[in-house]
């Protein structure tokens, strides 16, 4: 994972620069694998003014294609910092889950279509067990269903 950071309008010093790239590292070090480059850009909005003009915008370019980006405005830089860093974290997970669950189904006009379904319901610490051996099964099944439904279609187009 490369990490470029930039400061915009005030100081980038090493003791700064040493903390962005740890909370960056442990906050996507997750999606490590996932991501080709992180731009951090810092910029200081009022300049000598004071005030709530802390703003950080981090840029994350992923492996196959797509950017995901996050920005946090706050009185310090590092209250922004590791705003943006749980914004971008959120939008990490999302984008790819929404990757990982997409499926095809055959449509009422007989079109396939992509659908992206996922399941943001609270759970229980207790049935998070029973919960998740379920959903694997569901997502291991939904594969050889949507085979079956083109196959399907591809016979009733021939015959």
């Amino acid at each position: 994972m490369c990490v470029e950071i930039r400061a915009r309008n005030g100081e980038l010093n090493r003791t700064l620069k040493e903390q962005v790239e740890r909370r960056l590292r442990l906050s996507l070090g997750r999606f490590s694998d996932r991501i080709r480059q992180v731009r951090v850009l810092l910029t200081d909005l009022n300049g000598p003014r004071g005030g709530i003009d802390q703003h950080c915008r981090i840029e994350v370019s992923l492996v196959p294609s797509g950017t995901v980006m996050a920005e946090a405005t706050d009185a310090g830089v590092i209250l922004a910092i590791g705003r943006a860093a749980k914004r971008i974290v959120r939008q990490m997970r999302d984008k790819l889950e929404r990757r990982r669950t997409s499926r095809v189904r055959i449509g009422a006009t007989g079109c396939r279509e992509v659908l992206a379904g996922r399941d943001r319901g609270p759970r229980s610490r207790r049935g998070r067990a029973a919960d998740e051996g379920s959903s694997g099964d569901a997502v291991a099944l939904a594969a050889p269903v949507a085979q079956n439904l083109l196959q399907l279609e591809a016979e009733i187009q021939d015959g």
